[in-house]
């Protein structure tokens, strides 16, 4: 039988194929349970094949890969995977789809297992694509070594051989800190066959520049002390999950190439010569914006781009997620010169301007927001169709926060445009004048993003009220000098972004009153503000959230489905949480 490798690059699409896929209108036609997950549901367009691809052993791998693949398996304690989560998302991938799986549990949230079966279903099926992309080329290679031998040169042009792209790399992973990157170049090389691995090329420095490093902002005594005025200088403790994410190297800055010979791997291969790019959406993105500046000459590396991973993608965007779209969008474009390949070799869906359409791209994280779905939808084009994971979520808010009453007022907007001016217009006319002539203080409020707190912010200068700024970029001295303010009642209010949260885990004393300008992306995180109310008062302290219906995504995941398709249809705006 064909492997799905050739059955998907070797379709030449129609016209009329490639004009529907230029409309980007996607059906989701039908439906499958999870085997996994008792709450998800994995729905596609196009034909249903996944039932099959979930049930079945893993298939259509090359047998040095599969039998390697078991053997590392045994030797690290797992079973024996063909019926386990490897074979399913083996099976799903090599379907040659895009995939959006968005609700899948990281490592750092104790998910290790889950998200260690994900990560190397993905390696083995870029292995999978990579090796046989190379054994094509050398069986080609041999066939028109003969042909040229018997002058047959008039067949060289025939599509029987044509087997490459523009430029060599075929695979691109892209990842948001080096710490994650390690995990997985080091779990790439354990599940490569150990006769193409006889020597790993440059290891010592990737250990070197991908390990641990002590991030300045650490070691800001400010930032380390425990009580103010405290002399000596110690660590505060974080969060378990703050130390598995970031307790590595956390630079989002990095870019390294793959090449896979006949008997080694190389580290830091040249890009044109490399089969996978292992990459920061940062670091791209710079690549692109240099090239636009014309700083630098192309990023002709991305034009044959096969296969392209986004694991953690939820990370990203808490980093900015339009550097990831920026590079989807440019990816697959035609190339500025010829690189040295031989044009009669390469496919014809690569000369007609049509990579895109060819292009698998599977998205993971542990949460979908509209971006990432927005980018799934615009920017994954690829002809076999698209799957993905859609979630029920379950009420777990009493198990999440320790005190007991939350208010959540409702604001009603009619469309994405007119939210931001509303949501502040509701915080102005119904929020502020309760708490603008606070004695006591302690207010904070919370804010996603940031450019909320720029809004907020503004406006609470023009009132000349009294505040303190927590912002995504507000340096540790200035953090540390804005807690003692607060603590102390110079300040009566703070402002404080998830995004500062997320990346440094301040915890914030002297809290009474919460407002929750708007609910955090990560569900993770709310616990975590709100608790900060502890050591308040009982009865003096409050907590308020702000949401509407376009907010449905971050609500679900807080209170769960049931809850929130309740809180957004009913004719109550306001509702008593506890």
């Amino acid at each position: 039988a064909c492997s799905s490798f050739l059955l998907h690059l070797e379709k030449n699409l129609s016209d009329e194929e490639v004009e529907s896929l230029c409309k980007k209108k996607w059906k989701y036609r039908w439906e499958v349970p999870s085997l996994d997950l008792s709450n998800c549901k994995w729905v596609g367009t196009g034909d249903c094949c996944l039932k099959d691809m979930l049930d079945s052993s893993t298939r259509d791998v090359k047998q040095s890969l599969y039998k390697h693949w078991l053997e590392v398996c045994k030797l690290y304690g797992g079973r024996d995977f063909p019926v386990s989560k490897h074979s399913s998302f083996f099976n799903i991938f090599n379907s040659y789809r895009d995939v959006l799986h968005c609700n899948k549990k990281p490592f750092y949230l104790k998910g290790h297992e889950e998200d260690s079966n994900i990560m190397d279903a993905y390696l083995m099926h870029s292995l999978n694509h990579i090796f046989r992309s190379i054994d094509l080329v050398k069986k080609n290679d041999t066939k028109v070594a003969k042909l040229q031998e018997t002058a047959e040169s008039e067949l060289l042009i025939d599509d029987v051989v044509r087997d490459r792209g523009f430029t060599r790399p075929k695979v691109l992973i892209l990842l948001p800190i080096r710490h994650i990157a390690l995990r997985v170049v080091k779990r790439l090389i354990q599940l490569t066959p150990q006769a193409s691995k006889v020597n790993v090329e440059f290891m010592d420095r990737f250990l070197e520049e991908f390990g641990y490093q002590e991030d300045e902002a650490d070691l800001d005594n400010e930032e380390l002390k425990l009580k103010i005025g405290n002399s000596k200088s110690q660590k505060i403790s974080k969060p378990s999950d703050y130390e598995a994410l970031f307790g590595g190297n956390s630079d989002d800055d990095f870019m390294i190439g793959i090449k896979f010979t006949r008997k080694s791997i190389r580290l830091y291969s040249d890009f044109y010569s490399s089969d996978m790019i292992v990459a920061s959406p940062l670091a791209l993105r710079e690549k692109i914006d240099k090239v636009w500046a014309k700083k630098e000459e192309d990023f002709d590396y991305l034009s044959s781009i096969e296969v392209t991973i986004v694991d953690h993608a939820d990370v990203i965007a808490m980093q900015n997620w339009e550097h990831l779209a920026v590079v989807l969008e440019q990816s697959n474009r035609m190339p500025s010169k010829q690189h040295g390949t031989d044009i009669m070799r390469i496919r014809k869906w690569q000369l007609d301007g049509h990579a895109r359409f060819y292009r698998q791209t599977i998205v993971l994280g542990h949460y979908v927001n509209p971006d990432i779905n927005s980018s799934f939808n615009n920017w994954c084009v690829n002809y076999q169709g698209k799957d993905k994971v859609v979630a029920v979520m379950p009420d777990e808010f009493q198990y999440m926060v320790s005190i007991l009453v939350q208010i959540y007022e409702r604001f009603d907007v009619g469309s994405i445009a007119d939210i931001d001016d509303i949501r502040l217009a509701h915080f102005i006319n119904k929020v502020f004048p309760k708490i603008k002539d606070s004695e006591e203080g302690g207010i904070m409020i919370f804010i996603s993003s940031y450019f909320e707190f720029v809004r907020v912010r503004n406006f609470l200068k023009s009132q000349n009220a009294s505040f303190c700024l927590l912002g995504d970029n507000t340096k540790p001295k200035d953090v540390s000098r804005a807690r003692n303010w607060f603590i102390q009642g110079k300040h009566k209010i703070m402002l404080y972004t998830e995004r500062l949260l997320f990346f440094r885990r301040y915890k914030i004393r002297g809290v009474r009153d919460l407002i929750i300008y708007s609910l955090p992306e990560r569900k993770e995180l709310y616990p975590e503000v709100v608790n900060m109310l502890e050591g308040a008062n009982n009865s003096n302290m409050s907590c308020t959230a702000l949401f509407s219906k376009l907010d449905w995504l971050r609500l679900e995941r807080i209170v769960g489905t049931a809850s929130a398709r309740r809180m957004v249809t009913s004719d109550k705006p306001v509702f008593v949480l506890c």
